[in-house]
């Protein structure tokens, strides 16, 4: 793929992952896959899911161009060998804070990159380790009331209120956002696109 010529493809509604892109200056424009996403299989690892679950994204929104870069992505929350998804009520939400308080846990990012022009793909899976303090219950409460934590794998935005109450972290911070930068680079020039290049192009 010529670097004149890509077109990037995002396959996603997230708007954390359209903040991070438009913070690069990458031109690109978002066409969210309509796949439902599955629940995890018997046994299936959180990390071989999130990259089913990118590579399916990525996938379908492939499947309708004949030139360009998709990306596809998926982003999970894991404490021991559970995947909190988005909570669905404000009591779900209060669960899985309970879960996290005081303790570590893991966010894995999965990103499918798709070439529809030669069908090329290259993917990786991201993981990176957080750590809650010890919450108090009216903290919790404070946090539900924002609202925050809908739509949020975990129940919870580390680049927003929820920060307050993270006080370590071992890996790349973009990945717990939802979109590991240097992975989508490296996976760039795999696919021979000098990401670099394509932002001085922005300029």
């Amino acid at each position: 793929m010529s670097n004149d010529e890509t077109q990037f493809i995002l396959g996603s509604a997230s708007p954390r992952r359209r903040e991070i892109l438009r913070a690069l200056g990458l031109r690109f424009r978002v066409e969210p896959s309509r796949i439902l996403e599955p629940a995890p299989s018997m046994g299936e690892r959180p990390e071989r899911y999130a990259l089913r679950v990118a590579r399916a994204k990525a996938e379908e929104v492939s499947g309708k161009h004949h030139s360009g870069l998709v990306i596809g992505a998926d982003t999970v929350v894991v404490l021991g060998r559970r995947i909190l998804g988005k909570p669905l009520s404000a009591e779900e939400a209060r669960t899985m804070l309970r879960a996290l308080s005081g303790r570590w846990h893991e966010v894995i990012t999965a990103l499918c990159l798709i070439d529809c022009r030669s069908r090329q793909r290259r993917s990786s899976r991201t993981v990176s380790r957080v750590h809650f303090r010890r919450l108090s219950a009216p903290e919790m409460e404070w946090y539900l009331n924002t609202k925050e934590y809908r739509d949020k794998a975990g129940g919870y935005a580390i680049q927003g209120y929820a920060s307050l109450f993270i006080d370590r972290i071992e890996g790349c911070y973009f990945n717990v956002v939802g979109f590991p930068v240097s992975s989508f680079e490296r996976l760039c020039r795999k696919l021979r696109v000098s990401l670099i290049r394509e932002l001085r192009n922005d300029e």
